[in-house]
């Protein structure tokens, strides 16, 4: 087995601030879902999310070489402590919790698989409802970065 190299602090920081690029990009790429009201508006920030979170932790398990999974709030939150970006956990369990849910309290995750893989009326009613604030957190995700 090769014996790890360390990186220099310019390497580093060369290599944060491509990551920060992608982090941008996924930030910036609407998919233009907007004009739907709250729940295209909804959909359009998970989107964007998941794709930002999916990219933060996939960064964590590069850096820790382990095997890359799918998006999870155990390595997500790990990935944060490493990059040393500060966000409430709470808010971030209420993004991207996986499983079923309750409804009334669904992570943003649970409701936008309930609305787009089964069209579920109760998840599109359940976004209505706590969509301004989840959007407002998703967007609060989407200006996180890795310190350079």
């Amino acid at each position: 087995m090769a014996k790890k190299v360390q990186k220099s602090q310019n390497q580093i920081q060369a290599l944060n601030l491509r990551r920060n690029r992608g982090l941008a990009e996924a930030q910036s790429n609407n998919p233009g879902f907007d004009c739907q009201g709250i729940v295209g508006q909804f959909v359009g920030y998970y989107l964007r999310c998941e794709v930002f979170a999916t990219k933060l932790q996939n960064f964590y398990q590069t850096d820790k070489e382990y095997k890359q999974t799918k998006l999870n709030t155990k390595a997500l939150t790990e990935a944060l402590i490493h990059f040393n970006i500060h966000f409430d956990n709470d808010v971030l369990l209420k993004l991207f919790q996986g499983g079923e849910g309750k409804r009334g309290t669904k992570s943003a995750r649970q409701l936008r698989n309930g609305y787009l893989h089964q069209l579920s009326n109760s998840d599109r009613k359940e976004i209505e409802v706590n969509g301004q604030w989840l959007v407002s957190e998703m967007k609060k995700v989407l200006t996180l970065r890795i310190k350079t």
